[in-house]
């Protein structure tokens, strides 16, 4: 067991003096820096046309306009399809089902409120587009709020119906 231990002590004396040898450190092939060379900005003189050059003019007949769009969609002629497009969510519902909550005015205008079966309240004004066939509010009086809808009818011609929506007097 000595003997073990003389030469595993040896070793290890052997791993560590081979460890601790002082050499230079090797040099690898890295250039030294170079300084930057500032880059001089262009006399203006070199940047303005001189007088024999053509100043650049862009001819745009022929061409499309980059800002169109490339696919567009046909909107359709009749006013009652244009109103469609820009109805408010409160399209999505009944003039029937819609129910006039309460009714604001001062020096900014009249201003209703409106519940949805949904649950969610809508302020709507005057001018605006409301109900599934998008009738247009025409007036917000104290305690009703009119609205004006327009539709055809089989055979063609156009109808406006007046659809008055009254505050519910409080009870007691």
């Amino acid at each position: 067991m000595p003997r073990i231990m003389l030469v595993v002590m040896t070793i290890g004396m052997g791993a560590v003096l081979m460890a601790c040898s002082v050499e230079d450190p090797v040099q690898t092939g890295v250039p030294p820096l170079k300084s930057r060379q500032e880059a001089k900005a262009p006399a203006l003189q070199a940047l303005s046309p001189t007088s024999d050059e053509e100043p650049y003019t862009y001819d745009t007949s022929n061409r499309r306009d980059p800002f169109r769009p490339l696919i567009t969609t046909n909107i359709p002629s009749d006013p009652a399809g244009q109103d469609k497009v820009n109805c408010p969510p409160t399209q999505e519902f009944e003039l029937a089902s819609l129910k006039l909550v309460a009714i604001v005015w001062g020096d900014m205008g009249r201003k209703a409120m409106l519940k949805a079966p949904n649950g969610r309240g809508y302020a709507v004004t005057e001018e605006m587009l409301i109900g599934r066939n998008c009738g247009r509010i025409r007036r917000i009086e104290s305690n009703a709020v009119v609205i004006e809808e327009t539709r055809r009818d089989t055979e063609g011609r156009v109808l406006k119906e007046e659809i008055v929506l009254r505050l519910r007097e409080r009870e007691g």
